[in-house]
């Protein structure tokens, strides 16, 4: 199978990016809670839902590119 344009460095670096910006969204939730605002808090915690589901997708497509890649490397 051609897996040229499926990049798994390409797909690490994406999940990278989408957890470090779920960390940063955290971070800010607990700053809330903290300071004695927990309904903010799970305001902005909500916002989490999207990223935390890319990274996921993103971790899944990557590990179907590695699976691939090996089925490729036995077929030859």
């Amino acid at each position: 199978m051609n897996t040229s344009g499926l990049s798994i460095t390409a797909g690490l670096s994406e999940i990278s990016g989408r957890l470090t910006d779920a960390a940063a969204i955290a971070k800010a939730a607990l700053a809330c809670a903290e300071a004695g605002s927990e309904r903010e808090a799970v305001r902005i915690a909500m916002k989490l839902d999207t990223l935390l589901n890319e990274a996921d997708t993103l971790h899944r497509a990557v590990c179907l590119i590695g699976r691939l890649q090996r089925a490729a490397e036995t077929d030859t």
